[in-house]
This record gives C-alpha cells, structure tokens and sequence, in this order.
C-alpha cells in the first residue's frame, strides 16, 4: 500500500509542478528561450508522472481509465489528421518536433498535451485536489503576469542583458498575457468567494494581478473574451455562490463588466500606462490569400494541408503584394491570428474537421454537464468555476492564435472538466499474473513511457546544440570567427544535424573568413589562395546542406543566392547565384527582396564582363538588372535597395544624370541611409556640382559619423572651397578610425603645410575599403 501511495504522490506532484510552472518557465540560452525549454519541461514532467501512474494502476492489478466517449474520439481523431499532416508535410522533422519552426504547432506537444489532459482525468477525483490544481494555476498566471507588468515599467528582476528589455516576459506576446489572465480572472473570483483565510488573501491578490494586466496590456480581444465569460457567468455562473458572497458576487461581476464595456469601447491609455510592444500578426483577409493558395497548390494540401508548423512558408509563398506598402513588408510570421484559420491552412479540412469536432465535443459535453449539475454532486464547484471560461476559450480560437501556455491552459481545463465528470461505468482492465492482456499493456506502456524518456534526450540534445549555436553567433559578432565556427560546426551540427538556420550561417561565417584569409598580409600568396579556397568549399557545402535540409525554406535560398553572388568572378558563380534567386522568388514571389538581389547580381555580372572587355555581354547584363530591378519596384514603390541598384546601372551605362535622378528618389525613400547619400554625393562630385556634393557628404558623416569615406569625400569638399580648417578636422577623424593608412597620413601632411590635400597624392582606390549600406550582408 505504501508503494501504491508513493506511486500516487508522484503522479500527482508532478502534474501540479507541471501546472504550476510552465507559465512561467523559461531558459534565456537558446534562440527560443520560452516555448521550447516548456516544451521539454512538459514532457518531462507528463513522462514522470505517466510513469507514475502506470506503476500504481499495475500495483492494484487493473487499469481504470475515464472515458467520455465524444471528447476521447474527437481528441483521437485530432491526433491521427495531426500525425497524417506531419508525415507529409513540407519539412516533416520540423513539424513533428517542431523546432526550429514554430514549437507549439508540432506533433509532439500536441501528444503531450492529450497525454497531460488524460493524466488530469485520470489522477485527481477529490475537489480539494482539482482546486488545489486551479489555484496553482491561478497563481502561476498571476506570477507570469506581475513579471510581465515589471518588465513594461523597466524593473528588471533578471541580470542578463537579453532579458533586460520591456518585451521580454514568460508567456509570449503580451496579448496572450492579456488573454491568460481573462480567462483566470473569472475562475480566481469563484474562487476568491468561496475560500477563507490565507488562500482568499492569496487568491484575492492573484485576481488582481490578473485585472491589472488586463488593464495595463489594454488588449482588444482579452476585454471582448472577459465580456463573454463575466456575462455567462452572470447568467449561470452564481448557482453556487449564495447569501452574503452571492450579493458581492453580483456587484463584483456587474463592475467587471462596466470596467470591460469601458476600456472596450474607450480604449484609453493613461499617462502612467507604459508604452506595451507591438503584436502583429496576418490579418483575417490574409489568412483567406494564405488559404485560397494552399489549396490551389494541390490536392494533399485541400486534405492535410503544408504540415505541422509550417504556416511560415505558406505565409511566404501566398501573401497578397499589398502588404508591401506596410512598414512589416518584410516579416515573416510562424502563425496567424486564428487557431481555426492555421489549422485548416496547415492540416488541411481533416484536420480543421478534427479540431472543429474537438472543439464542438467540448462544448457540447460542456453545456450537457452544466444542465444535468442540478442531478450531479461531484466537483460541482470546480466544473461551475471553469464552465464559463472554457466556453470563453473556445470561442476565442477562430479570432486569436494560441501559444504555446494557451494551448497548454486549454488542455489543462480539458483535463479537470472530464476529472469533474460522473462516468456511470469507468473503463476497467484488469491485470492478471503473466497473462496476455497483461503482457501486451504493459508492453504498450513502456513503448510509450520510454518513447517519452528517448523524446527528452532528443529534444534536450538539439536543446544544448542551440544553446551552442546562439554561442557562436555571439563569437561571430565580434569577428571571432574560428571560435564561432567551431561552435557552430562542431557543437551544435554535431548535436542537431538536420537544422537548416545552422548549416547557412556556417556557410555565411566560412564567406566572412574566406574574405579575412584573402586579405591577411601575413601569409603568403599561395597560403591565401589555399586557405580561401578551403573556406569557400567548405561554406558552399554548408549553404547547399541547408537548402536540402528544409528547400521550402527561402531563407536558405536567399543565402545560398547571396553567398554565390560574392563569388562573382568564380565560373558559374553568377548562374548559381541566379538560380538561387529564381527559387527563392517561387517561394516568396509577392517579395522584392529576391528581384532586388538579381538585380544585384546581375550589375556584378556586368562588371565582371567590363574587366574582360565583353561590351555586348556587359550591356546585356545590364538590361536584365534593369528588368529585375523594375519588378521589385513595381511589387514595392518605395523599395530603396532597388532604386538605388538602377542608379549603379544607369551610371555604369555613363547616364550620370539618370543615376543623379535615381538616387534622389531613392533619398525620399531613404533619407536616414548614410550610403545613399554618400553614392549621391559622388554623383554629383562627378558631375562638379560641388555644392550639392558637400550638402550630401555631410548628411552621410551626420547619419554616420564613422563613415570614413564620407568623411574624406567631405573633407575634399571643404579643401576645394578653401576651408583647409575644416577640412584637417575630417581628415584628423579618420586618421582615428584609421590609424595606418598612410594617404591619410600624406593628406595631413600636405593639409598642416598649406598644400591642397591630394597634392602629390595618388588616388588608385577610395582611401578606405568600405561596403556602401545596400552592399553589406543581408541576413534573413
């Protein structure tokens, strides 16, 4: 017996540390330090306790399993279109684990999600242990959203540095804070009036918290579900609430009620309101553009839709060119704004059939339990105190996007609901000595249970390995790159082989130590040429290993185009940059990004034609750039990069005032870029408008002050009207940045001695190897 208890004890502690600590859990040492180390906390915890369960139900020699018949179908019926989907999806790995895409929307929680609410079920019978289980939530909730409000208002309770910033918090968006706590307020008033002593004072401090959030965060969509949830309760929610607590209840619901009317319909914001981050997300027209292309892109997708996790790269390939004219033209998002929406694009109509039949299962169940509680004794507290918050949940899913906590809050009321139940006829298997049936369960549980331990290992693994990989980015941004390579190729490949974001910024770091080993003196040309080489090789295996990994993703082919066209010069370097960006604009044909990069790649094409004398080729090549450049232009107006590419065309076309005429428009669309007004200030230098020059120049040195060209472009501007003063200033800047350059050195010279600054000097190069802004490595 006392094994039995002992089993019993575990299986329920760890299923209040699990609801008591994945709203608020977090790891700051990977990329995602909210939902996926809960994601590995739960299935730790969900196997623990399992395992738990199991072993007491084989010490009383039987399984007893509740069961309410529509919600266990419909659940199954969830998790066999989830799995069908994921099995041929776009990228399967990601969308059966989930990283690195979106964690939540994989098959592996969704597993651990039943397999929670089947263990709730399952393990708490008595009242006090199910409100035992509400309250930790509630208090969980209550934390995640006082951690929330601190970090909007600046006080950090965390040293490190990442987390030091008012969009941090443990729950994700702060609507979703905003939403978690509307749907515990109600249940924490329930609570707050029927409770005494400490628990009333904790309770009563959590509900508001939990109003507080709501108010500070000034959510839309959490005062439209509050609205929902305080009028059921209203209605029906006070049957168990009488005498003296039913009167504050009224008075409590009915001031909930004028507060959410009140901030719904006058959403103000009071000055000692902090500023809260924006949450954007694809509109609703959005999702329709997303779900008309999925399912004209093939019959798989109309039943089963792209997979699991992968609504990025539907929302990539299918989004409507209009949302170039916004400032997020170039978001990408992993989820819309609607669970019902992203199931049915991502799981096709199976799925949105089996999570339209969960959903209506529930409610159906719901509204069923609720009108028979006048017949029913057991836990008819706790079912009242979730009936009208778990109705609220379910009507907000075609309207709002779940994380990784919602989903999770959803399963946990799930899991009490059905414990709440009166089953006339539980299911019972009994466990006989050595017999079959026996064998065969008990084999069934431990496939399952150490499925559940090798999971953990797995996903603990790839855990480390971007814990390894966000270690060598740090490295890389400080131009470490051996140290950063190392880590990325040794640690966090040699962990989790199969992570496209990994294998194309390799490809990128081995680019960037290709470009060092070229241009480091201390070796000999041959060792240059060696070194430079191997790096090359081994980042273009990299960058092809990441597009074979995940090809629908157009980050990789966006990078593999971009590491190709650095190439340029190399045979077929261009043709393989091209082609890149071909694939990418299949992926991502309503973006201007991959037609601005051909353009690109297209004008250093013509450049490389230029230094081998092929006129006809180079003025071909330059046709093309102007085609490319054209369309991105036309999918955005006011697309700076490629206004400022048809400037570098029609220059190298020797259509100075063309490119001038570019370049201006190109300014009204980027009046905050240092390198389009230092290429305008060329421009015009070229053509001897020095006056306009220098105006330009000195919008550059303001915009960046440590823009060394612009500062010596400025410095000859001044030299050239006689302001040999100002002109040493400029001059004295960059000799700071550039301590060794030895034209500076002269220019001073000549400058102190009264001489024009390039007297004697031989201008071969700009004095100081600079990338313009448009140039520098574009990352995605």
């Amino acid at each position: 017996m006392k094994t039995i208890a002992f089993a019993e004890k575990i299986n329920k502690t760890f299923l209040y540390l699990a609801v008591f600590l994945i709203p608020i859990f977090f790891l700051p040492f990977a990329q995602d330090y909210l939902e996926y180390p809960k994601q590995i906390l739960l299935l730790v915890l969900v196997t623990v306790s399992l395992g738990a369960w199991f072993s007491k139900q084989i010490l009383q020699k039987k399984i007893i399993i509740r069961k309410i018949g529509l919600i266990h179908y419909a659940t199954l019926a969830l998790l066999a279109s989830f799995l069908l989907s994921a099995i041929f999806s776009l990228w399967r790995k990601a969308s059966f684990f989930g990283f690195p895409l979106d964690i939540t929307d994989s098959f592996i929680s969704f597993v651990v999600f039943a397999f929670l609410a089947l263990l709730i079920a399952n393990s708490f019978q008595e009242e006090k242990d199910l409100s035992f289980l509400i309250m930790l939530l509630i208090g969980s909730g209550a934390l995640a959203s006082a951690f929330g409000i601190f970090q909007l208002y600046r006080i950090f309770l965390f040293p490190a540095r990442n987390l030091q910033n008012i969009s941090f918090n443990t729950i994700g968006a702060f609507g979703s804070i905003a939403v978690l706590s509307a749907l515990l307020l109600p249940i924490s008033l329930f609570y707050f009036f029927k409770t005494s002593g400490p628990r009333k004072t904790i309770i009563g401090v959590s509900a508001l918290i939990l109003l507080l959030s709501i108010i500070v965060v000034n959510f839309k969509t959490a005062w439209n579900i509050l609205i929902l949830i305080v009028l059921i309760l209203s209605v029906f929610g006070a049957r168990d609430v009488k005498g003296k607590a039913g009167v504050g209840w009224t008075v409590v619901t009915m001031g909930l009620l004028t507060i959410s009317l009140f901030f719904l319909f006058f959403p103000l914001r009071f000055p000692i309101f902090p500023i809260i981050p924006t949450e954007v997300s694809p509109s609703f027209s959005s999702g329709v553009d997303i779900l008309k292309g999925v399912f004209s892109d093939g019959v798989k997708n109309i039943f089963l839709g792209t997979g699991p996790s992968t609504f990025i790269f539907d929302y990539s390939k299918f989004r409507s060119p209009l949302l170039n004219q916004s400032i997020f033209w170039g978001n990408r998002f992993y989820r819309g704004d609607s669970v019902l929406f992203d199931w049915i694009i991502t799981k096709g109509i199976l799925g949105g059939m089996a999570i339209i039949f969960l959903m209506a299962g529930i409610l159906y169940t719901l509204i069923k339990s609720f009108l028979k509680n006048g017949q029913q004794k057991n836990n008819f507290f706790v079912k009242n105190a979730l009936f009208a918050s778990m109705i609220g949940m379910i009507l907000l899913g075609p309207f709002y996007a779940f994380n990784f906590v919602l989903w999770f809050v959803f399963w946990v009321f799930l899991g009490i609901f059905l414990a709440c139940e009166e089953i006339k006829k539980n299911t019972e298997i009994r466990l006989e000595q050595f017999s079959a049936k026996t064998t065969g369960i008990t084999l069934v549980f431990l496939v399952i249970f150490f499925s559940g331990i090798s999971l953990f290992f797995f996903q603990g693994k790839r855990y480390i390995a971007d814990v390894n990989y966000l270690e060598g980015i740090r490295f890389s941004h400080i131009n470490d790159l051996d140290r950063a390579i190392s880590k990325i190729e040794k640690k966090a490949i040699g962990l989790a082989p199969d992570i496209d974001v990994y294998w194309r910024d390799l490809g990128q770091m081995y680019l960037a130590k290709a470009d060092y080993i070229s241009r480091d003196k201390n070796l000999s040309p041959q060792e240059r040429a060696d070194l430079a080489q191997s790096a090359i090789k081994n980042g273009m295996e990299a960058v092809n290993k990441a597009v074979n990994i995940a090809p629908a993703n157009v980050a990789n082919w966006n990078i593999q185009g971009f590491f190709f066209r650095n190439l340029i010069g190399i045979e077929k370097a261009g043709e393989l940059a091209l082609a890149s960006y071909r694939r990418a604009i299949s992926l991502e044909p309503a973006s201007p990004f991959a037609y601005g990069e051909m353009g690109r790649v297209y004008i250093l094409i013509a450049q490389d034609f230029s230094k081998k004398q092929m006129p006809k080729e180079q003025d071909e090549s330059l046709s093309f750039a102007v085609s490319a450049l054209n369309r991105a232009i036309e999918l955005k107006t006011d697309y700076a990069p490629a206004h400022y590419l048809l400037a570098v065309v029609y220059d190298q076309q020797k259509n100075i005032d063309g490119a001038i005429k570019q370049l201006e428009t190109t300014k009204i669309n980027a009046q905050n870029d240092s390198g389009v007004a230092f290429q305008l200030g060329l421009l015009y230098w070229r053509k001897n408008e020095v006056k306009k020059a220098h105006e330009e120049f000195k919008r550059a040195t303001e915009l960046n002050p440590s823009f060394s060209n612009a500062l010596y472009m400025l410095g000859l501007s001044y030299d050239s009207t006689g302001q040999a003063q100002e002109a040493i200033k400029q001059f004295e800047k960059i000799a700071q940045l550039n301590p060794e350059n030895e034209q500076i050195i002269k220019i001073l010279e000549n400058l102190y001695g009264g001489l024009p600054a390039l007297h004697g000097v031989v201008v071969t190069q700009p004095p100081i190897e600079e990338v313009p802004l448009e140039f520098q490595k574009n990352t995605l």
